[in-house]
């Protein structure tokens, strides 16, 4: 073969696959974005609950899911969680991770899914003086028409009735979303007696559930009790077991069930 004969066909071969590069990546990124588009986001406030989550989970695929960290406490569990959903763009945030109890109604072990998250700690005062955002006047996010089509005060629900009434793992109370978790009984009491509703405390429920709501996103949380609110006592905890618990419901809505 000559030399320019040789030259032009290894020009060509060169060209076919720079073009077969570009139809390939841009298969793969519409297949990504496809998928993107089409997953649940689940997240996790720290790494050991989602490292226990997925664990628990053993082989089974997170299939149309795709699992994150939102970060530890409010602020960062809002700021994360509206990033992760810009970046994914999922047709629903699930939250999963341990919360103490607050209630007889939620047993340290299990698992529970919560259908009504109340912010607490973000307003004036403390204690027995805590006055919430609400109830001195202000919203958590006002409504805007071209912004927020919902604005955000102190409780929000997750509007899925027909899903409440066939979840057996739903529970008919508040998780309160608190800024520091009970550091003893006497503080676990002040927020039962404020809120009787109020069956379990975590720290992201609210952020999170406020992210989706600004985002148009819709939000499950499903929280296993790790331990009694206020008991700061590792010992009395059983935080693997309310881990596989949680595991459990977060396989069951990921499936659709």
């Amino acid at each position: 073969m000559s030399s320019p004969v040789f030259s032009l066909v290894i020009e060509f071969v060169y060209s076919f696959i720079e073009l077969a590069d570009l139809l390939w990546l841009s298969g793969w990124n519409n297949r990504t974005n496809s998928m993107s588009h089409s997953q649940c986001l689940l997240l996790s406030p720290t790494q050991f609950e989602r490292s226990a989550i997925l664990s628990h989970l053993g082989g089974k695929k997170l299939e149309g899911a795709i699992a994150q960290l939102c970060g530890f406490g409010p602020v960062a569990a809002a700021a994360r969680t509206s990033s992760l959903i810009s970046q994914h763009r999922p047709v629903m945030v699930v939250l999963a991770g341990i919360a103490g109890s607050l209630d007889a109604q939620c047993s340290i072990g299990e698992a529970y899914e919560f259908h009504r998250v109340r912010s607490y700690g973000i307003g004036v005062g403390d204690g027995e003086q805590f006055q919430s955002a609400g109830e001195i006047g202000w919203r958590h996010v006002q409504e805007d028409s071209d912004t927020v089509s919902q604005g955000v005060g102190d409780v929000l629900k997750k509007i899925d009735e027909k899903r409440k009434l066939e979840n057996r793992f739903g529970i008919d109370g508040e998780l309160l979303s608190v800024c520091a978790a009970s550091s003893s009984q006497s503080e676990a009491d002040v927020k039962k007696k404020r809120y009787a509703d109020a069956l379990a405390e975590d720290m992201e429920g609210f952020a999170v559930a406020t992210a989706c709501v600004i985002h148009s996103v819709p939000w499950v949380i499903v929280r296993g009790i790790s331990n009694k609110a206020g008991d700061r006592d590792k010992k009395n905890w059983q935080a693997d077991r309310a881990l596989q618990k949680t595991a459990e419901r977060v396989s069951e809505i990921l499936a659709g069930k």
